[in-house]
């Protein structure tokens, strides 16, 4: 009974030496977000989303413009219109002043698809590389810093080699 205890504990020990000596994982780190914004497709995402948010603000300042009129219109005639008049312009003035406001909030959401839709394929190309380094390293778990989390001295980076495969100087 003892000698069976005794080679039970002997293997535990060996198991446990063997896993932290000769099979330990390797772990590694990137900021995803500096190996992103650093591709020169993410150059060109950035200038296609410029152009498209000041042509969409170009249109929204025609609405302001437009309403600005109106407003100084109404308050040149406010004194003599009369009241029904009066609430009839009133009315027309807040219905712009509210066309406004939901062109504001589709143009947000309109240029959020918009970056999605220009970041996505950047984005999955970079976890792609990191995906295939990882393997290509044996690294069975790769961080990104760029997210806050605190690496140990025994990571290694993967921004050089992610960096390189990309073509990035």
């Amino acid at each position: 009974m003892l000698k069976k205890s005794t080679i039970v504990l002997a293997s535990c020990a060996l198991l446990s030496f063997v896993s932290a000596t000769g099979f330990a994982q390797k772990m590694a780190y990137i900021n995803m977000q500096q190996l992103v914004t650093s591709m020169p497709e993410a150059k060109r995402a950035f200038d296609t989303l410029q152009v498209y948010q000041n042509e969409m603000e170009k249109d929204g300042r025609e609405l302001i413009t437009d309403f600005q009129t109106q407003v100084a219109k109404y308050q040149e005639m406010e004194a003599t219109l009369k009241p029904d008049l009066k609430e009839l312009k009133l009315k027309q003035l807040e219905e712009a002043k509210a066309n406004i406001e939901q062109y504001r909030a589709r143009m947000e959401q309109r240029l959020a698809e918009k970056e999605q839709a220009l970041t996505l394929p950047i984005i999955t190309k970079a976890k792609k590389i990191v995906a295939d380094l990882a393997a290509e390293k044996g690294f069975v778990c790769v961080l990104d810093n760029s997210k806050d989390i605190i690496i140990t001295a025994t990571c290694e980076d993967l921004m050089p080699a992610a960096k390189q495969k990309l073509g990035i100087k």
